[in-house]
């Protein structure tokens, strides 16, 4: 097995093209993590990242890394934290920073590889990090050395563009996968302009992008869950999120060491078993009646942001638990629906929106 590996920005060196997500330990037993985080080290994975729904895994990476710091580029989150052990977002100045003080004492390091300013895809949360001191505070950890690149993660092309548009982001952490940069397109699917056009630019810039999300919350891989209404592998879901412009590295989420050396199988595969080429060729009429989030049902009467709230309920159900808090986070909720019905009117793949509103709004909010 040969590990491949992409350069960071200016000369930074370089990460493997597959990385560490950690949004899938929860449930993972300490040792295991431990055990885990060693093995993907020894064969040759360098870069992680540290959001998952609680920290329990926190202290066994912690150990995993300890004299292995120098192994690792670490991508920290400037507003990620957990309150009683359980992640929460924050834009609180204060907390942001007792935060990542906290996160570099318990990695034993004095700085962080990558710096995101954590989660924004609104505009009004855009305004509120730029006007709130939050970027502020992330440049001065770059320029004091505490931060090595800077940038953001975000699920918006749009917040994306206007990030990068400030000039002095290095690295950011994306959703990738087929489900979000395609389109309908003159009875087929197609990709999709302004993600297109994202990628580019970040390339032109050098901008590099970190990608998560690549297996849709677990979605591609299953035909019945697919939007697309048909099984995507693993080979095919990495390949596909490196393929875009500007990408270095995917950081998929696993929980055992099997399901890790299931990902690693990905430098074992041919072009072939890593082709994806068949979406390109899907006609419009297996869209049927499944969100792609591509947002054609708005503007919504209420404001609700639909395909987001669409795409936390997709992954909520695929067993992605911080999609319920990334859902609250929300301006407007399913909850704001009053059935009026335009969205269905505008939706191009017949999706019966009003049910999905009143299934968000029984998952998300019976325990709120």
């Amino acid at each position: 097995m040969n590990v491949e590996y992409r350069n960071l920005p200016h000369g930074g060196g370089k990460v493997s093209t597959i990385g560490i997500g950690t949004g899938c330990f929860q449930e993972t037993d300490p040792q295991e993590v431990e055990n885990l985080f060693g093995y993907a080290m020894d064969s040759g994975l360098n870069i992680m990242d540290t959001v998952m729904p609680d920290n329990s895994a926190v202290e066994p990476i912690a150990r995993a890394l300890k004299g292995n710091r120098h192994k690792m580029v670490i991508q920290m989150h400037l507003g990620a934290f957990y309150p009683k052990g359980t992640y929460a977002r924050t834009r609180s100045l204060p907390r942001i920073q007792k935060e990542f003080e906290n996160t570099l004492k318990i990695f034993e390091t004095d700085y962080a590889d990558i710096g995101f300013i954590h989660y924004v895809d609104a505009s009004s949360d855009f305004e509120k990090v730029m006007s709130g001191g939050i970027f502020d505070y992330a440049r001065k950890l770059k320029k004091e050395g505490h931060v090595r690149y800077l940038g953001f993660s975000s699920h918006s092309a749009e917040i994306s563009k206007r990030f990068i548009d400030t000039g002095e982001i290095d690295v950011f952490m994306f959703s990738i996968n087929p489900t979000y940069d395609f389109k309908p397109s003159r009875g087929k699917l197609a990709l999709s302009k302004e993600r297109m056009d994202l990628y580019h630019s970040c390339e032109k810039r050098g901008v590099a992008i970190t990608a998560m999300k690549v297996y849709g919350g677990g979605q591609l891989l299953n035909e019945k869950t697919s939007p697309f209404g048909k099984q995507m592998t693993t080979p095919q879901c990495i390949q596909y999120a490196l393929d875009r412009p500007a990408v270095i590295s995917c950081l998929p989420g696993f929980s055992t060491i099997a399901e890790f050396e299931e990902t690693l199988k990905y430098y074992s595969t041919n072009a072939q078993e890593r082709d994806y080429s068949f979406i390109g060729n899907l006609p419009y009429r297996e869209m049927k009646g499944v969100c792609i989030y591509c947002n054609h049902c708005l503007p919504c009467p209420m404001g609700i942001d639909i395909g987001l709230v669409n795409k936390y309920l997709d992954l909520y159900k695929a067993g992605d638990v911080l999609a319920r808090d990334h859902y609250l986070k929300l301006k407007k909720h399913a909850s704001d629906c009053d059935e009026c019905g335009v969205c269905e009117k505008n939706c191009p793949f017949d999706v019966s929106v009003r049910s999905r509103m009143r299934e968000a709004k029984t998952r998300f909010h019976a325990t709120k």
